[in-house]
């Protein structure tokens, strides 16, 4: 019996000593998964790092031995290809690497019709060129001077410009201030916003556009306007709501100044809610 007994120790000290090692061996691969999983990780990290290099290295050794076998512009619209290729000249034969692709975007940017440019190169030789051009408003009078005035008030040198710009009415009486770039001038904020309303409201109407031949903003809420084959002056002010007021000029172009002839009137005071003001032309 006592053998027995000291047998059945030995199995519940075995059985013990197993449990316990059971219970590490059960929370050794916990910790050891978690470590897994981070080394993984930071060699993975490693072998992309080393990639990213290897990229870095070969995209230096490659413009090394490639040229420049064709330039491309691209986003032009206004400009033609042939003006601005001007500013790439030389450029095909040389090094790739030897292209100051910053320098190149900033002598576009410095074009009056260029808003911003940018320079890339391409596997296969190409250096292509991509420029935004400023978007024509309509067209600026300044004494015998026609410039262009684009959509963010910058006073540009003339040009031909393509429709809607070209047919919009010529304006006069813009005040200019020099802009941050010190290059090209800018109208100022109060002018421009007189401008910018009214020529939104005469791109807007369907009838007002096809006629009305100039604006002039003045001082003191007295900006007019003039139409074709006549010297009237249509006064809409400088306090906005334009459409409306356009839409009163079109009222009275038709029932009014179709019948009593282009000339009639001197003055026509669209600034007023629901009514118009004329007055006739002395004879």
């Amino acid at each position: 019996m006592a053998g027995f007994i000291h047998d059945e120790g030995d199995e519940s000290l075995r059985s013990t000593a197993q449990g316990a090692a059971g219970t590490q061996e059960e929370a050794v691969p916990v910790a050891s998964s978690g470590g897994g999983r981070w080394a993984v990780a930071a060699v993975s990290l490693v072998l992309l790092a080393a990639v990213l290099a290897g990229l870095a290295f070969y995209a230096g050794e490659w413009k090394k031995n490639v040229w420049v076998k064709r330039v491309v512009i691209d986003g032009n619209r206004l400009l033609s290809t042939g003006e601005l290729m001007k500013k790439a000249g030389g450029l095909e034969g040389r090094a790739l690497e030897s292209i100051d692709s910053a320098a190149l975007a900033r002598s576009y940017r410095s074009l009056p019709y260029v808003r911003d440019a940018s320079v890339s190169s391409e596997l296969n030789g190409v250096v292509r060129i991509v420029v935004e051009e400023r978007l024509p408003l309509t067209r600026v009078a300044s004494g015998r001077k026609v410039q262009v005035i684009d959509s963010e008030g910058y006073i540009l040198p003339y040009r031909e410009l393509p429709p809607p710009a070209a047919t919009l009415p010529l304006v006069s009486g813009v005040k200019a201030i020099g802009s941050r770039s010190g290059r090209t001038k800018k109208a100022d904020e109060q002018s421009f916003a007189v401008l910018k309303g009214m020529i939104d409201a005469v791109s807007a109407s369907e009838y007002a556009g096809l006629i009305i031949r100039h604006i002039a903003l003045r001082e003191a809420n007295s900006t007019y306007f003039t139409a074709a084959g006549s010297s009237t002056r249509f006064i809409v002010g400088n306090d906005g709501n334009y459409k409306e007021k356009l839409k009163k000029f079109e009222i009275f172009w038709q029932k009014v100044v179709a019948k009593k002839g282009l000339d009639s009137y001197a003055t026509v005071d669209l600034r007023f809610d629901e009514r118009v003001f004329a007055v006739e032309r002395d004879r």
